[in-house]
């Protein structure tokens, strides 16, 4: 994992974690950095006052996408290989069940390849996308129980929430779309469609705008969350 001071855009470290590093994500409450191992089956912990790795829990096959619930203070880690999701207990740093027990090894069946996890901090709920079910699985954080699947565009991928209108924005990597879901109701609106082999997905709270990555086309598309259209497409590597 590189460290990057964002005052200089200069890299100050360098931290060595599990095989294949993929996701990652900051557990704002306690200052630390969760990375998810895809290839290690695990998830590393780094303390980001002194940039050192602190712990490493072993979750499901294939961790990919990786959210915190700043609600209940839990890590939640989409296992791809697996078919589930990995509850981590940020204060423990173990894998818990259901009734918020520690118990290695338990998780949450979703769908086919689950890949993108995204929190909605209105309703406390986590949304994960199903790459090979076209699907997006809804867990109450609360029961740690699915009580939804919702059906998207082919090759989900990733997704964001965006907390101004309470709508998740989904990556559909095959359909070069982006399916919208209102989260009071869980229903699907539009597609908007983007660039070729949208990936990577992250909302601008400060502009109300959401930025797509467009792995085929080497773009990025800008979405207006107000209109649902796209007023940009900026070229990047």
């Amino acid at each position: 994992v590189s460290v990057i001071n964002t005052a200089t855009n200069t890299v100050t470290a360098t931290i060595t974690v599990g095989d294949g590093p993929s996701g990652i994500e900051f557990d704002s409450a306690n200052n630390r950095m969760y990375v998810a191992n895809y290839n290690a089956g695990t998830v590393s912990v780094i303390n980001t006052a002194t940039n050192t790795v602190t712990a490493t829990i072993t979750v499901g096959s294939g961790p990919n996408g990786i959210a915190f619930d700043s609600v209940n203070n839990r890590m939640y880690v989409a296992n791809i290989g697996a078919g589930t999701v990995s509850v981590i207990d940020t204060a423990t740093n173990t894998v818990i069940d259901a009734n918020g027990v520690d118990a290695a090894g338990t998780a949450i069946d979703v769908g086919n390849g689950p890949w993108g996890i995204a929190f909605d901090s209105v309703n406390n709920r986590m949304y994960v996308t199903n790459r090979s079910d076209d699907t997006v699985s809804v867990i109450n954080t609360a029961t740690n129980t699915v009580t939804a699947t919702i059906t998207v565009g082919t090759g989900s991928r990733g997704i964001a929430f965006d907390s101004a209108n309470n709508r998740m924005y989904v990556t559909n990597y095959n359909a070069g779309t982006v399916s919208v879901i209102d989260t009071s109701d869980n229903t699907v609106t539009g597609p908007i469609t983007v660039g070729d082999g949208p990936y990577g997905i992250e909302f601008d709270s400060a502009n109300n705008r959401m930025y797509v990555a467009n792995y085929n086309a080497g773009t990025v598309s800008v979405i207006n969350t107000a209109t649902n259209t796209v007023t940009a497409t900026i070229t990047v590597g």
